[in-house]
């Protein structure tokens, strides 16, 4: 007869056998968070897309920016593939003076900030108007000339990164105006300043006023696929002094019995906003990665008439170069049928066309199927080899891919390192600038330069090299 198991022998092989348990499920997580890591991920497409053929050069100078955006502004006006809308945004805060009481002038304040409001509706408030040489007579006009600006900027970082990759659709140039080029005269003889008048009748009478032209600035908003002018914006800034009398309601404003007649300064920013709707339709991004079975809305963008339905007023047709890889319904939702391209080095053609008003339009896109989980983590060169002329720094075709911090729409760039080797560091050199790599090429090789990186992201590391072949060059390569 065996005997019983002490209470302490019982207790001392239950911690044993927890032991052993929790162990084998940490070995497991573990091993599942290496087959993670280590198992092949998908890196379509395997080099960037050349940038849409219709992107154009930047002006870079004032007298081809003014011949680009005026001429862009003539045929929107006259587009019959475009509405316009315009409108004007009044803006009266600021300094102002009054030879009325502080308790008074602190009021006048509150009553020109409300004001605005009022004095914005008596401008012109007009949307979606079909353009045509008719209504192009009712758009505000711009009669600048070349002489009249004093300043010129765009900002191109806002469309290409500096690997020279195209980022936005869109982009600003803006002129600052020499002052002059306002007439004062054609706004104090305009319906405008006489409703103003008469909204002020029953507080005061104006008997003349002054405005002195503090700034004057134009924005040009593009569209850089399709050189669209998307918006032209005239902003105006006016320092306005007035001479009034006020009514005898009023007048006690001013303290002294019998005074009315009193002269007021204070701004006047008026910004005058044209914006063009044009017809057409064009994919958001240019690629998509999918696996098999996946169903998705498409990410396409179509601009027609608000009010008009699709299958009476436009349709919308899709061709696929591999119709058994995808399909599409009428309501732009995409199945994908089966794996396609996981070599990488093709993918599906999906094209769009919009049939509107008599017109057509198309756009493309790629869509890339492969059945392996996309890379979110890594790092690789999108180019199998890279060639440099001595004297030059060019940017790496590094392809970094790093988890987005979703809350902060970012990259979480605090927790990733780059460390760069080279094999022959007297002919190459290699900096890291805002985790983006920079060779310089220092002197020709017989031999290509391999340039090998490494990424520390997570506590994992990701490694790819790029052979970088280096040559003489000529004279105007080596001086750019």
């Amino acid at each position: 007869m065996s005997k019983p198991m002490k209470k302490k022998t019982k207790v001392l092989i239950g911690i044993l056998i927890a032991a052993v348990l929790l162990g084998v499920c940490f070995f497991c997580v573990g091993l599942y968070a290496k087959n993670e890591f280590e198992k092949e991920k998908s890196w379509l497409p395997l080099k960037p897309l050349p940038q849409k053929a219709s992107v154009t050069e930047l002006p870079d100078n004032v007298h081809d920016a003014y011949e680009y955006v005026m001429r862009l502004y003539e045929e929107a006006l006259h587009s019959d593939t475009a509405e316009g809308s315009w409108h004007t945004e009044v803006n009266l805060s600021g300094d102002y003076t009054t030879p009325f009481k502080e308790v008074d002038n602190a009021f006048f304040g509150r009553i020109l900030g409300g004001a605005a409001g009022a004095i914005q509706g008596l401008y012109p408030n007009v949307s979606g108007v079909k353009m045509t040489d008719e209504a192009a007579e009712d758009l505000p006009e711009i009669n600048l000339q070349e002489s009249d600006i004093i300043g010129y900027n765009y900002d191109p970082d806002a469309l290409f990164n500096r690997k020279g990759e195209y980022l936005s659709d869109t982009y600003e140039i803006v002129f600052q105006i020499d002052p002059a080029f306002e007439n004062a005269d054609v706004i104090r003889n305009g319906s405008v300043y006489t409703a103003i008048c008469d909204m002020l009748k029953d507080a005061m009478t104006v008997n003349d006023v002054d405005l002195d032209v503090q700034s004057v600035e134009m924005r040009f908003r593009i569209d850089r696929l399709t050189d669209q002018l998307q918006s032209a914006d005239v902003f105006r800034s006016y320092k306005v002094k007035a001479d009034v009398t006020l009514t005898d309601d009023y007048a006690p404003l001013l303290g002294d019995a019998g005074q009315k007649d009193v002269t007021v300064t204070f701004p006047y920013q008026a910004t005058e906003k044209v914006s063009f709707m044009w017809y057409g339709l064009r994919f958001m991004v240019d690629y998509l990665e999918q696996k098999p079975d996946d169903i998705i809305t498409l990410p396409l963008d179509i601009r027609v008439n608000g009010a008009h339905v699709q299958g009476e007023d436009f349709t919308v047709t899709y061709t696929i170069s591999d119709p058994a890889a995808l399909e599409v319904d009428q309501e732009g939702t995409m199945t994908v049928l089966k794996e396609h391209g996981v070599s990488a080095t093709e993918g599906v053609t999906l094209t769009a066309t919009l049939d509107y008003e008599g017109k057509t339009y198309t756009d493309d896109m790629i869509v890339y199927v492969t059945k392996l989980d996309k890379a979110t983590t890594g790092v690789r060169f999108y180019e199998d080899a890279f060639t440099m002329t001595v004297g030059s720094t060019l940017p790496l075709p590094t392809d970094i891919r790093v988890p987005v911090n979703e809350a902060a729409e970012s990259r979480r760039e605090e927790e990733y390192e780059l460390f760069v080797d080279i094999s022959d560091p007297d002919a190459l050199s290699v900096e890291v600038d805002n985790k983006e790599l920079y060779a310089t090429a220092l002197r020709a090789t017989d031999a290509p330069v391999t340039v090998s990186v490494t990424m520390d992201c997570g506590g994992h590391t990701y490694q790819a090299e790029i052979p970088v072949t280096i040559t003489q060059g000529t004279e105007a390569e080596n001086n750019g």
